[in-house]
């Protein structure tokens, strides 16, 4: 009888501090990292108080500790007003099975340990970003994250918003308070921003995980998700399919018609750069030593009368396609991708060749090389460490009318800005802090959706694919990716959100920057001085982020006084 109280007396006193724990909701900052086993709650409180511009969404966390298998419903009002059920996601939690490398890849590449990760793998992280199609969850793990997202129609003026936000659960419930203040600063359109933003987009890919045919009506149905979910993360260019170029029975040709309807989903949601795939390449077996590139489509060599004759064939395919669809300021033309000085001459010779076609082509590239490739590049696409190394060069490049924009890919690794998944949300966030610094035009990646593995919910890190790549040449963790497959569409990710909300600040910092310099310089360099070297704390970048708009909004009543 004692031993059945006592078992009864557990099972009570259990089930309190479960019921406690869950009524002690914390709101987070989305910046903030969270993870399904343990997180510093400590540090959080069931109130949060954010700042905004106009004309974007305003988000918080929810972190909600309760038991495996509990049922969790949520709703919230904003002034009063009910928030709908498009408002809410849940967050999904992904792995990292191996931490970044310290110079890039994985640590088990160089077998150096990296001491600026957030946490030593292998873990999970909350990441992806699952609309909910009811407001109830089933937890899965000791801590549920939800994701509450404020549409910009609900706080489209200026002012002060409270959000007030229920939790409940078998016998317990709990409230938390969301306050908004929005500033009378306006962010452009996606139309309209300066901040240039690609990530390639694999459609095979797309296919492959929403199950639909190319060129269908179902496919269009899901390119148009594809492309709405990129222009809210404020992505303005699209890479063009390589097929729309083709080679048949020693034939070349464009697929104006396919291609104009390609666009057009994409135009309409602001996009208005269009890359063309590369023309030409190293070979099928990758040879980054050969000094002679090889025409992309008809794998011929290119110091051949044919290989020229193909190029000039694609060349004027593309000339004509712009010049008839008011292209010409929007088309961005790949040579081919990283070349490096032994293919430098090259290089140079069919740019030459592209640009005795079409004077008015701009090429853009990721470059390996900087003097040996002089000339020949409008719009410079070096990675972050090459640039930040070499600024004086690239910054007198922009004195010959060409344009510099970053990359990261597999590298840089240790402390240098990046997208992986081991790293501070502030990384994705500073990348348009930096651009607003040292005036570059944007940033590039190339890996929106480019999975090589069967579920990467499940798996994040993968082996290079290169041919010939060692056993530990492996990229790190999310850098094939920064959106999610899922059951109805595309889904969105904490990094994907990061990365907007900095181009966000891009957009904010230029503003400032033509009303007053130095003022900008002052608050950039509160959090950023570049890019191996920023704060991350994400209070501190808050605070400096509320300067921001502090001072473009007294910028405003002053230009408006007078």
């Amino acid at each position: 009888m004692i031993k059945k109280i006592t078992t009864i007396l557990a099972l009570f006193i259990l089930g309190g501090l479960t019921s406690l724990r869950a009524q002690n909701i914390k709101l987070v900052d989305p910046l903030e990292p969270i993870y399904p086993d343990t997180n510093h709650v400590e540090q959080y409180s069931a109130n949060y108080r954010e700042d905004f511009p106009l004309n974007t969404n305003a988000d918080v966390h929810l972190l909600i500790e309760t038991a495996p298998g509990s049922q969790i419903s949520v709703s919230a009002d904003i002034n009063k007003r009910p928030v709908p059920l498009s408002a809410w996601s849940q967050l999904l939690d992904v792995p990292v099975e191996r931490n970044t490398g310290l110079t890039g890849r994985t640590e088990i590449y160089n077998h150096q340990i990296n001491p600026y990760v957030i946490r030593r793998a292998p873990f999970r992280i909350y990441e992806a970003i699952q609309p909910l199609k009811q407001a109830q969850v089933v937890s899965s793990n000791r801590f549920t994250a939800l994701r509450l997202t404020i549409d910009r129609s609900l706080i489209s003026k200026a002012g002060d918003y409270t959000c007030h936000i229920l939790v409940k659960g078998k016998g317990w419930q709990s409230k938390a308070v969301f306050t908004i203040k929005v500033y009378p600063v306006k962010l452009p359109s996606v139309a309209d921003q300066q901040f240039f933003y690609t990530n390639w987009f694999n459609i095979v890919q797309m296919e492959k995980r929403q199950h639909v045919e190319r060129w269908t009506k179902d496919w269009f149905a899901m390119l148009d998700k594809y492309a709405r979910l990129m222009a809210h993360g404020r992505q303005n260019c699209i890479n063009i399919p390589d097929e729309l170029l083709s080679y048949h029975d020693n034939h070349i040709a464009l697929d104006e018609k396919r291609l104009l309807d390609y666009i057009a989903v994409f135009r309409k949601y602001g996009f208005k750069y269009f890359e063309s795939p590369h023309i030409m390449y190293r070979g099928d077996n990758d040879d980054w030593n050969d000094p002679e590139l090889k025409v992309a489509l008809t794998k011929r060599r290119y110091h051949t009368p044919e290989a020229k004759l193909d190029v000039d064939t694609m060349v004027h395919l593309i000339k004509n396609f712009c010049v008839k669809n008011n292209l010409e300021h929007s088309w961005l033309q790949h040579i081919s991708d990283e070349p490096k000085q032994i293919q430098s001459k090259c290089y140079r010779e069919v740019v030459a060749q592209v640009r005795s076609i079409y004077p008015a082509i701009k090429i853009i590239e990721a470059t390996n090389d900087r003097d040996s490739l002089a000339g020949s590049v409008d719009l410079w696409c070096p990675t972050i460490d090459d640039y930040q190394e070499n600024q004086a060069f690239f910054d007198g490049r922009k004195k010959h009318n060409e344009n510099v924009l970053v990359y990261t890919c597999l590298t840089p690794g240790g402390k240098w800005l990046n997208r992986t998944l081991d790293e501070e949300r502030l990384r994705q966030v500073y990348f348009g802090w930096a651009a607003a610094k040292y005036n570059t035009l944007g940033f590039l990646h190339w890996g929106l959706n480019q999975y090589h593995v069967p579920d990467p919910l499940q798996q994040s890190v993968v082996h290079h694919f290169a041919p010939g790549a060692a056993l530990n040449n492996e990229l790190p963790p999310g850098d094939t990716h920064i959106i999610y497959p899922g059951t109805d569409g595309p889904l969105s990710s904490q990094r994907f959100e990061s990365h907007r909300i900095g181009i966000e600040d891009y957009e904010l910092l230029r503003m400032l920057q033509s009303k007053d310099s130095t003022v900008a310089a002052g608050i950039i360099a509160q959090t950023f001085t570049s890019y191996n070297d920023y704060n991350t704390s994400v209070k501190k970048y808050r605070e400096a982020k509320s300067q921001l708009l502090k001072a473009l909004s007294v910028k405003s009543t002053e230009a408006n006084a007078k």
